[in-house]
């Protein structure tokens, strides 16, 4: 029976908590911009000046994080009978018959993956032996920010890559006869 596929979406309600800030930059923004059009002094313009430059990067980037989390509703890793897919552009879709070892590291929040040496060759091309011995892994699919239930993911993990080594087992002993 086949495993039911794990989509991992963001958390969308812990970035509510990012609204109240990116509100208190476009305030300082705009109290910022309003010292530069009002005061003559060279010194209060210069400091409204790195002022308004700093609070619209920082409050850009708060706002345009809320705005894609809230718009975002798609899956950002598949975990399916396919392979692991990271579709947020990180490693993309790792089939299970390329993967060596997977093991969900709860401390860095992480899914780390080891490529086995049978695997596609510009799949290989791609890992770094320095990151393997730095890691233990040669990719790392981050899951900071995602919705999930641990327990339950690494059960999906094992029972996926426990699947994948029988059906190569099967698929060796096919060839062998």
């Amino acid at each position: 029976m086949p495993l039911k596929p794990i989509h991992l979406r963001r958390r969308r309600w812990t970035l509510f908590f990012t609204i109240p800030f990116t509100v208190a930059m476009l305030a300082t923004f705009a109290y910022s911009v309003f010292l530069l059009i009002v005061i003559d002094e060279r010194l209060v313009k210069l400091i409204a000046g790195v002022g308004a430059f700093a609070t619209f990067c920082i409050g850009g980037s708060l706002g345009k994080t809320v705005l894609d989390a809230l718009y975002d509703l798609e899956p950002a890793v598949i975990v399916n009978s396919e392979g692991l897919d990271d579709v947020r552009g990180g490693t993309g879709l790792v089939f299970w018959h390329e993967i060596e070892s997977v093991k969900l590291d709860m401390d860095e929040q992480q899914i780390r993956v080891k490529v086995a040496a049978r695997a596609a060759p510009d799949r290989r091309a791609l890992v770094s032996a320095t990151r393997r011995l730095f890691t233990g892994a040669d990719y790392s699919i981050d899951l900071h920010g995602l919705s999930y239930y641990p327990h339950g993911l690494k059960q999906a993990l094992a029972e996926h890559q426990r699947k994948a080594a029988r059906r190569r087992a099967r698929n060796v002993a096919r060839a062998d006869l």
